[in-house]
Protein backbone atom coordinates (compact mmCIF):
# COMPACT_ATOMS: atom_id res chain seq x y z
CA UNK A 1 0.00 0.00 0.00
CA UNK A 2 3.19 2.12 0.67
CA UNK A 3 4.69 1.75 -2.90
CA UNK A 4 1.01 2.36 -4.18
CA UNK A 5 0.78 5.84 -1.95
CA UNK A 6 4.40 6.93 -3.05
CA UNK A 7 3.25 6.14 -6.93
CA UNK A 8 0.48 8.38 -7.04
CA UNK A 9 2.21 11.00 -4.74
CA UNK A 10 5.08 10.78 -7.13
CA UNK A 11 2.59 10.99 -10.15
CA UNK A 12 0.47 13.44 -8.48
CA UNK A 13 3.83 16.06 -8.10
CA UNK A 14 4.88 15.21 -11.93
CA UNK A 15 1.22 16.24 -13.24
CA UNK A 16 1.73 19.37 -10.79
CA UNK A 17 5.16 20.68 -12.41
CA UNK A 18 3.93 19.61 -15.81
CA UNK A 19 0.89 22.59 -15.54
CA UNK A 20 3.44 24.78 -13.81
CA UNK A 21 5.56 24.95 -16.79
CA UNK A 22 2.64 25.19 -19.71
CA UNK A 23 3.10 29.35 -19.85
CA UNK A 24 4.65 28.66 -23.29
CA UNK A 25 3.81 25.66 -25.92
CA UNK A 26 7.33 26.97 -27.90
CA UNK A 27 10.08 28.67 -27.94
CA UNK A 28 9.18 32.45 -29.48
CA UNK A 29 10.83 32.31 -33.04
CA UNK A 30 11.15 33.72 -36.50
CA UNK A 31 7.52 31.79 -37.08
CA UNK A 32 6.31 34.02 -34.79
CA UNK A 33 7.20 37.45 -35.90
CA UNK A 34 3.78 37.36 -38.31
CA UNK A 35 0.13 38.53 -38.30
CA UNK A 36 -3.27 37.31 -39.73
CA UNK A 37 -4.99 40.44 -40.85
CA UNK A 38 -7.37 39.55 -43.00
CA UNK A 39 -7.26 36.59 -43.23
CA UNK A 40 -3.70 36.87 -44.79
CA UNK A 41 -0.71 36.14 -43.30
CA UNK A 42 1.67 39.14 -42.92
CA UNK A 43 5.53 38.51 -42.23
CA UNK A 44 8.55 41.00 -42.24
CA UNK A 45 10.23 39.49 -45.51
CA UNK A 46 6.70 40.41 -47.28
CA UNK A 47 7.13 43.43 -49.92
CA UNK A 48 5.20 46.33 -48.74
CA UNK A 49 3.19 45.89 -51.68
CA UNK A 50 1.61 42.63 -50.73
CA UNK A 51 1.23 44.23 -47.25
CA UNK A 52 -0.46 47.32 -48.70
CA UNK A 53 -2.97 44.35 -51.06
CA UNK A 54 -3.94 43.35 -47.87
CA UNK A 55 -4.56 46.68 -45.88
CA UNK A 56 -6.47 48.06 -48.85
CA UNK A 57 -5.83 51.78 -50.36
CA UNK A 58 -7.64 53.81 -48.13
CA UNK A 59 -4.55 55.46 -46.76
CA UNK A 60 -2.95 58.42 -46.10
CA UNK A 61 0.69 58.62 -47.33
CA UNK A 62 3.86 60.33 -45.88
CA UNK A 63 7.64 59.67 -46.97
CA UNK A 64 10.61 61.73 -45.42
CA UNK A 65 14.61 61.40 -45.83
CA UNK A 66 16.12 58.60 -44.63
CA UNK A 67 18.94 59.15 -41.59
CA UNK A 68 19.73 55.86 -41.55
CA UNK A 69 19.37 55.09 -45.46
CA UNK A 70 20.00 55.94 -48.60
CA UNK A 71 16.17 57.18 -49.96
CA UNK A 72 13.16 57.54 -48.39
CA UNK A 73 11.27 56.43 -45.12
CA UNK A 74 7.47 55.51 -46.48
CA UNK A 75 4.65 55.51 -44.01
CA UNK A 76 1.17 54.33 -45.03
CA UNK A 77 -1.56 55.05 -42.32
CA UNK A 78 -5.01 53.56 -42.04
CA UNK A 79 -7.68 53.97 -39.29
CA UNK A 80 -6.84 50.83 -37.62
CA UNK A 81 -3.04 50.03 -38.57
CA UNK A 82 0.27 52.38 -39.20
CA UNK A 83 2.87 50.55 -42.24
CA UNK A 84 6.32 51.82 -42.15
CA UNK A 85 9.39 51.38 -44.86
CA UNK A 86 12.74 51.86 -45.24
CA UNK A 87 14.81 52.20 -48.67
CA UNK A 88 16.83 49.53 -49.92
CA UNK A 89 18.26 50.03 -53.57
CA UNK A 90 15.27 50.70 -55.94
CA UNK A 91 12.90 48.33 -53.36
CA UNK A 92 11.09 49.26 -49.78
CA UNK A 93 11.05 46.83 -47.24
CA UNK A 94 8.84 46.48 -44.02
CA UNK A 95 10.06 47.52 -40.87
CA UNK A 96 7.27 47.65 -38.89
CA UNK A 97 3.23 46.80 -39.05
CA UNK A 98 1.41 48.15 -36.34
CA UNK A 99 -2.17 47.29 -36.27
CA UNK A 100 -4.97 48.97 -34.29
CA UNK A 101 -8.39 47.42 -35.22
CA UNK A 102 -9.82 44.84 -37.58
CA UNK A 103 -9.09 41.21 -37.55
CA UNK A 104 -5.90 40.93 -36.36
CA UNK A 105 -4.13 37.48 -34.61
CA UNK A 106 -0.47 36.39 -34.04
CA UNK A 107 0.93 32.95 -35.05
CA UNK A 108 -0.60 31.84 -31.93
CA UNK A 109 -3.55 32.81 -31.83
CA UNK A 110 -3.58 36.02 -29.86
CA UNK A 111 -5.99 39.27 -31.15
CA UNK A 112 -7.09 42.38 -30.31
CA UNK A 113 -8.68 41.99 -26.62
CA UNK A 114 -7.05 39.36 -25.38
CA UNK A 115 -5.90 39.58 -21.65
CA UNK A 116 -2.20 40.45 -20.69
CA UNK A 117 -2.56 36.61 -19.11
CA UNK A 118 -3.53 35.49 -22.59
CA UNK A 119 -0.01 36.87 -24.29
CA UNK A 120 2.15 35.65 -20.95
CA UNK A 121 0.11 32.13 -21.41
CA UNK A 122 1.24 31.97 -25.48
CA UNK A 123 4.47 33.69 -25.29
CA UNK A 124 6.00 33.65 -21.84
CA UNK A 125 7.65 36.60 -20.26
CA UNK A 126 8.77 39.18 -22.48
CA UNK A 127 11.84 39.87 -23.52
CA UNK A 128 11.53 43.87 -22.73
CA UNK A 129 8.74 45.66 -21.45
CA UNK A 130 8.26 49.73 -21.74
CA UNK A 131 5.54 51.89 -20.20
CA UNK A 132 2.37 49.52 -21.86
CA UNK A 133 4.22 47.62 -24.45
CA UNK A 134 5.59 43.86 -23.99
CA UNK A 135 8.16 43.09 -26.48
CA UNK A 136 9.26 39.62 -27.79
CA UNK A 137 12.80 40.15 -29.58
CA UNK A 138 14.74 37.73 -31.90
CA UNK A 139 18.34 37.89 -31.38
CA UNK A 140 19.66 40.79 -33.80
CA UNK A 141 23.19 40.65 -35.70
CA UNK A 142 25.82 42.90 -34.92
CA UNK A 143 24.68 46.97 -34.91
CA UNK A 144 21.13 45.90 -35.83
CA UNK A 145 17.34 46.07 -34.00
CA UNK A 146 15.73 42.92 -33.64
CA UNK A 147 12.67 41.88 -35.40
CA UNK A 148 10.54 42.00 -32.61
CA UNK A 149 6.87 41.07 -31.94
CA UNK A 150 4.99 43.25 -29.67
CA UNK A 151 1.33 43.93 -27.92
CA UNK A 152 0.38 47.72 -26.77
CA UNK A 153 -1.23 46.22 -23.20
CA UNK A 154 -4.10 49.26 -21.66
CA UNK A 155 -6.05 48.64 -18.70
CA UNK A 156 -4.53 44.65 -18.95
CA UNK A 157 -5.82 44.54 -22.85
CA UNK A 158 -4.35 43.78 -26.27
CA UNK A 159 -5.24 47.83 -27.71
CA UNK A 160 -2.52 47.13 -30.40
CA UNK A 161 0.09 44.49 -32.07
CA UNK A 162 2.94 44.77 -33.89
CA UNK A 163 6.11 43.47 -35.95
CA UNK A 164 9.27 44.84 -36.75
CA UNK A 165 12.01 43.81 -39.34
CA UNK A 166 15.71 43.35 -38.48
CA UNK A 167 17.05 46.80 -39.53
CA UNK A 168 19.68 48.98 -39.20
CA UNK A 169 20.11 51.24 -35.78
CA UNK A 170 20.12 55.08 -35.72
Amino acid sequence: MKRVSALLLTLLLLLCCVGCGAQSSAVFGEKDISLTVGGRTVTPDKAPEEILAVLGEDFEYAEAVSCVYEGLDKTYSYADAVLYTWPDGDTDRLMELSCSGGDVKTSRGIGLGASRDDVIAAYGEPTSELGLTLSYELPASGEMEPASLYFLIRDGRVEAIGITAEHRAE
